[in-house]
């Protein structure tokens, strides 16, 4: 048998476990702006797709009745009732606005579905406002996830992986 030497074990520091308060912080508003990416793409799809269907409606011209408006949070919002003629029936639709341009009266454009004319809608474009909020909401949960990973991982000394120039 041979005879080993006894080693030494010197203690250290035990590694710190999670992270700061800042870095978990940083890590929590990554969570909060991805489920917020997800959430607007999802509500602004379902928007998007209603709307993108209704491209297909047929345009006519409305006649104002009745303009009424009320308060919403503070904002006050004009809802004007309309009629309108699809084949040999009048139907009637409602339209809100936040400014008063239309008076009773007055003619405005809609489109109504020629499948089903009482379905109407004076909204005429397409909003696609939801594709920036969600592409901005994800560009920050993004940094917000991977930043402090990387912040982190450059402090401790570790290597960093960069992308190779061209």
């Amino acid at each position: 048998m041979s005879k080993r030497k006894k080693q030494q074990y010197v203690q250290t520091a035990p590694k710190k476990q999670g992270g700061s308060f800042l870095f978990n912080f940083i890590l929590f508003l990554g969570f909060v702006f991805a489920v917020s990416a997800v959430g607007i793409f999802i509500s602004g799809y379902s928007n998007f797709q209603t709307q993108w269907d209704q491209t297909e409606w047929t345009v006519a011209t409305a006649q104002v009745m009745e303009v009424t408006d009320s308060q919403v949070n503070g904002i006050t919002v004009y809802e004007a009732e309309y009629q309108y003629e699809a084949g040999d029936t009048t139907y009637t639709g409602t339209a809100q606005r936040t400014s008063d341009e239309l008076k009773a009266g007055d003619s405005l454009t809609i489109k109504y579905n020629p499948d089903s004319p009482d379905a109407s809608t004076a909204d005429l474009t397409v909003d696609m406002a939801f594709i920036i909020q969600a592409s901005i909401s994800a560009v920050l949960a993004v940094i917000f996830l991977y930043g402090p990973s990387l912040y982190q991982k450059k402090k401790q000394g570790g290597p960093v992986r960069r992308l190779p120039l061209r």
